[in-house]
């Protein structure tokens, strides 16, 4: 390219062009063959042992390059996937503004609040989950398991990462919770929830009758989730569909408020303090 990107979408969209729409998106491949048109190139992606960090991005005093690590203890391909993303996200956006580089935990991750963190997951995000063909998969179709799956497979992420992808395409009036212990820890909407002003705050406890509370599998082994009263989780019907990770006793509730009709597609960021979504599936 003549010029290079001014903003993450840009840097995204460039090298989905520049690859192709192949999907599953090999980070290691693209990080490693493109950044060597820098003087100052990606030279090495490992792992490392990072107590508190999940990914890192530093520079390689000896050779005069970058490294991307990741942290060994993540289980979830689809989270070792999206976290080289955001690295090398970080190293196009970011990298001559933070000389020392960047070691990004919990917080840092599909659900920060800094700048450059949200930058890197927007990044990643685009990267890996291209909008005009993630609405081609999804279409007009109901958010279901399946459907999440079908998305988290063909993107090589995880499920959290498809279902805030799935908010930022849907006009759907829609959201979605991560609990941990029965107490949310951090809440996304699609724009028309925003406009809804339907909003579950961090430390909230779960709501007693939701599927994410109740814990039994056996009510959504369909995949399509329980349709639920009004006064449950907000004072509307709404349908839940609910992904339990044991390893983390970790809960990810997908809400739909589905009387509330649809307004026009967009999304737009939250400004609170979420923290990191440490949810793996083993897929």
């Amino acid at each position: 390219m003549k010029t290079d990107p001014t903003t993450p979408c840009g840097w995204a969209n460039a090298l989905v062009t520049m690859w192709g729409q192949r999907f599953p998106v090999d980070v290691r491949v693209i990080a490693s063959e493109y950044s060597t048109r820098f003087s100052d190139p990606i030279l090495r992606i490992a792992e490392a042992d990072m107590p508190g960090f999940e990914g890192a991005l530093g520079p390689l005093r000896k050779r005069g390059g970058w490294g991307i690590l990741y942290n060994p203890s993540i289980r979830s391909p689809g989270r070792i996937n999206y976290t080289l993303g955001h690295e090398f996200g970080h190293y196009l956006c970011h990298r001559h503004l933070e000389p020392a580089g960047f070691q990004c935990g919990e917080s840092d991750v599909l659900g920060a609040t800094v700048t450059q963190e949200r930058e890197a997951d927007q990044f990643a995000s685009y990267l890996l989950m291209p909008l005009d063909d993630f609405r081609k998969q999804v279409g007009n179709q109901k958010m279901t398991l399946d459907l999440l799956r079908h998305c988290s497979d063909r993107y090589g992420v995880s499920f959290t990462a498809s279902a805030l992808k799935w908010l930022e395409s849907t006009s759907l009036c829609a959201a979605v919770v991560v609990a941990t212990n029965g107490y949310v820890l951090w809440c996304r909407r699609s724009a028309a929830a925003k406009r809804q002003r339907i909003y579950f705050s961090r430390g909230m406890e779960l709501p007693p009758g939701s599927l994410a509370a109740n814990g039994d599998r056996g009510l959504f082994d369909d995949g399509e989730g329980a349709n639920l009263a009004p006064g449950i989780w907000c004072n509307r019907p709404t349908r839940e569909v609910a992904i339990f990770a044991d390893h983390y006793e970790m809960t990810i509730s997908l809400l739909v408020f589905e009387d509330i009709g649809v307004l026009p597609n967009g999304w737009e960021d939250e400004e609170v303090e979420d923290t990191f979504d440490r949810f793996t599936l083993n897929r």
